[in-house]
Formats: structure tokens, C-alpha cells, sequence
């Protein structure tokens, strides 16, 4: 299989990753947690080689998923809020490490390809899952700072926020489509709220552009 092919399947494989947590996990029946905790580490690991890396970044990735994958494991058997913590936190550096390589892989790139514009939907989705782990995190750091009857995050029938409620928010906040129901409420989670908001803004605005400067420049060539 040639190297381009090979980049074009570990992207359709990132995509089907991140559409399945997005779209299909809200609605599993079995226990959530496994199916996120399933979901996630795929999506770190598929998202190591859907791009051609450099050696270097990828000694980065691969450890730093590891480490991630180790940690979301642990803390699925040993409930433990501190775990908790410590889990999300690694796995938003995680995702954080895969979306500024991507973009720097896309801004690099001389032409555009299907496997780059493949790529650029994969890095606008993985910084909404992005957004909905930090969201995860300032929210269980409101309530660890301020008790259990405290929450960063309001949902309309009162009740405790899952994995999915962050999701949800994370991406009507990053296609800034904000219907409302679900808000954040906290001085912490709406400050992760304005940065998701301006991170989809300048993900559209400039990638958007830049693929765009690349079409027209290769065209123009022809």
C-alpha cells in the first residue's frame, strides 16, 4: 500500500473514531464510561498515524498516548477524583499535541489533497472532543474547590453532566451555535467556553483561507 493510501485509511479510520464518540456514544446502552473510555484512546491512537509525522513527533505522540490510554484505564477501575484529574488532564494535552501537529501538517502541505481536507475535518472535531475535556475538567475542578453541591455546568433537568452534556456543549460552543439549554455557569468552565468559541472561529477563518490560497495556487500552476 503506498504511503499516501496508507494516510487516506488512518484518517478514515480517525474519522469513524470521532464520529462514533460524537454521534453514536450518547446513545449507548452498555456502560458509557467503557464505551467512552474505548472511544478515546482510539481516537488518540488513530490520531498518531493519520498524519505523516515527523520521527520526533511522533517519539512525542506515542508515549504521551500511552501515558494518556495508561491513565484513562486506571482511573476506569479506580474511581478516585484526583484520578479523575490527573486522566482528563492527560488527555487534553494529548488531543492538544495531535490538533497543533495537524495544523501544522496542513499549513505545511504544498497541495491540497482529499487526504488533507480529511484531515482538516478530523483536526476541527478532535478540538470540539478537545473543548469537551477541558470542559470536563473545569468542571470537576469547580466542584471539587467548592463542594459537591457546587457545579460549573447548568443542564435543564438539574441533574449531574455526563461525558456527552460536555460533548454537546463543546461543539455548540465551537460552531458557536449556542442554543442555550446546557451553559456554563462557572468563572472556570466560562472561560474554557470562550476559548472553544475562539479557537473554532480562528480554525475556520484561517485553515479555511490557507487551503484555500493552496487550491488556487495549484490550479493557477496547471
Amino acid at each position: 500500500m503506498m504511503k499516501s493510501e496508507h494516510l487516506a485509511r488512518n484518517n478514515v479510520i480517525l474519522l469513524v473514531c470521532l464520529l462514533s464518540l460524537i454521534v453514536f456514544y450518547p446513545f449507548s446502552q452498555a456502560d458509557k464510561s467503557l464505551v467512552r473510555d474505548l472511544l478515546l484512546s482510539a481516537v488518540f491512537f488513530a490520531g498518531i498515524f493519520s498524519l505523516e509525522f515527523s520521527a520526533r513527533s511522533r517519539m512525542l505522540l506515542l508515549p504521551l498516548a500511552i501515558l494518556t490510554a495508561g491513565t484513562t484505564w486506571i482511573r476506569h477501575f479506580i474511581k478516585n477524583d484526583l484520578l479523575y484529574l490527573i486522566d482528563f488532564g492527560t488527555s487534553s494535552i494529548t488531543l492538544a499535541v495531535i490538533v497543533v501537529l495537524m495544523i501544522r501538517h496542513i499549513a505545511r502541505s504544498r497541495v491540497v489533497t482529499p487526504t488533507i481536507i480529511l484531515s482538516s475535518v478530523n483536526g476541527y472535531l478532535l478540538l470540539g472532543v478537545l473543548g469537551a475535556v477541558l470542559l470536563s475538567i473545569a468542571d470537576a475542578t469547580h466542584i471539587f474547590l467548592n463542594g459537591p453541591g457546587s457545579a460549573g455546568i447548568a443542564l435543564p433537568n438539574q441533574g449531574s453532566p455526563e461525558f456527552s452534556d460536555y460533548l454537546y456543549l463543546a461543539f455548540i460552543t465551537l460552531t458557536t451555535v449556542g442554543y442555550g439549554d446546557v451553559t456554563a455557569v462557572s468563572h472556570l468552565t466560562r472561560s474554557v467556553a470562550i476559548l472553544i468559541g475562539l479557537a473554532g472561529q480562528l480554525y475556520m477563518t484561517i485553515l479555511v483561507a490557507m487551503l484555500v490560497g493552496k487550491f488556487s495556487a495549484g490550479h493557477d500552476e496547471r
